[in-house]
């Protein structure tokens, strides 16, 4: 199992929300992969079992519903940008099997930033989902935090939580506040859950305390 995950070990401390942010004003219209960049190797057991356009797509939609914002995905494929937009594995080798990536930010109704969603992988399919979303201290948008990792684990895994109560939790949200209070009762700045098994998928949730208050990240992978 653990040989499937190139997955949550190793991936950095912080998504650079603020550099997805400049990339968007900056390159709105990168384009598609060229057949040259196509991944002509086999299927790996990494791949997650949709495409980058289809999660895409269909969570925006599902986003969209709950007045959040989604923006069209960025597309990085050239070795430079991916090293440069894309760096999440401080393990090399981990980092080394990223040869594609999506970013989208998210907003608010009011057009105020949430966070971004990020899928890394191969040129055929994703193999890790990354959604992170900044809170301010008092956590007066945790119903965004919750709404949004809610899309996000139903489209990438299956929307099969109130048949399989993971870790016996009956809603995502009471998994999210029980993690809420173990991290703010602990002394540490950053906190990791363990990897949480379900339908054909593992998530795994992380908190971290920083200047702007809390950010939350949310990781599916095989």
């Amino acid at each position: 199992m653990r040989q499937k995950k190139f997955l949550y070990a190793g991936i950095g401390g912080t998504v650079a929300i603020a550099v997805i942010i400049i990339v968007i004003v900056l390159l709105p219209n990168i384009s598609n992969p060229s057949t040259d960049n196509t991944d002509q190797s086999q299927i790996s057991p990494l791949d997650l079992s949709f495409s980058y356009e289809e999660a895409n797509s269909n969570l925006r939609t599902s986003l969209r519903s709950h007045e959040i914002n989604m923006s069209r995905p960025l597309q990085f494929f050239s070795q430079a940008d991916i090293n440069q937009y894309c760096h999440f594995f401080s393990d090399d080798k981990k980092q080394a099997l990223v040869k594609f990536c999506t970013s989208t930010v998210l907003q608010d109704k009011n057009r105020n930033f949430l966070g971004n969603i990020n899928m890394v992988g191969s040129t055929r399919a994703p193999g890790l989902v990354i959604a992170a979303v900044q809170t301010d201290p008092a956590l007066s948008t945790l119903n965004d935090v919750k709404t949004i990792f809610s899309a996000v684990i139903n489209e990438t895994t299956c929307d099969c939580w109130d048949k399989e109560k993971p870790r016996g939790y009956t809603t995502l949200s009471d998994m999210i506040d029980a993690f809420r209070d173990f991290h703010i009762s602990g002394k540490k700045p950053d906190s990791t859950s363990q990897s949480v098994p379900l339908g054909s998928e593992h998530f795994e949730l992380e908190l971290t305390t920083n200047q702007n208050g809390y950010l939350w990240k949310l990781l599916v992978a095989r």
